[in-house]
Formats: structure tokens, C-alpha cells, sequence
């Protein structure tokens, strides 16, 4: 939850894989905001897993359900804890995509 040792943290295993020690890990496009994972544990997981799937279930049925044209709500999965090293990692993608675009003119 600290967001200074997580700045920390991503800076350690930047110097990493530029040493060429670790691998570079997929980070989300979009900066998460930070929550708790205190109580989230593997049935935790599976049981909001398990509610995204019987929510795409129901998509499923009303959209068979609908007329021609007509689309069915869309499913969001229930927010998952965002640790601030996850956090540190999406602002840090963010800004590289940030500056090739405007290298690019975009």
C-alpha cells in the first residue's frame, strides 16, 4: 500500500532487467487504483471468478434472448486488489506510451 516503496520496488527491478537479470513483466494500460488485499485469498479469487462467470452466463442468455440489433449488457468483472507496485508499473507504462505518441505527433 506504500507508494514510495513501491516506486522503490519498480525501480529495482528496472535495473534488473536492464542488467538483464529479469524478465520484463505486461502491465495494464490504464493506471489501477490502489486497494487493499487484506482477506483476499485463493477462495476469495474463485469466488469472484465465479461470479464473472455466472455474469457472462446471464449475458449469454439475454443476448440469445434479444431482437436483431439489439445488444446485451456488457459484463465488468468484479475489481481484484491492486497492490502500489501494480500501480507504480501501469503510471510507468502510461508515461512510455505517453512519450512515443508524441514522438510520433499524436
Amino acid at each position: 500500500m506504500d507508494e514510495d516503496l513501491a516506486r522503490r520496488i519498480v525501480d529495482l527491478e528496472t535495473l534488473r532487467e536492464t542488467a538483464g537479470l529479469a524478465e520484463a513483466s505486461e502491465d495494464e494500460p490504464s493506471l489501477p487504483r490502489v486497494t487493499s488485499s487484506a482477506g483476499y485469498s485463493q477462495e476469495t479469487y474463485l469466488l469472484m471468478l465465479l461470479c464473472d462467470y455466472v455474469q457472462q452466463l446471464t449475458s449469454t442468455v439475454i443476448a440469445v434472448n434479444l431482437p436483431k440489433g439489439k445488444k446485451p449488457p456488457k459484463v465488468r468483472p468484479l475489481p481484484r486488489p491492486v497492490s502500489a507496485v501494480d500501480r507504480e508499473r501501469a503510471r510507468r507504462e502510461k508515461q512510455e506510451v505517453d512519450a512515443t505518441l508524441a514522438e510520433l505527433g499524436f
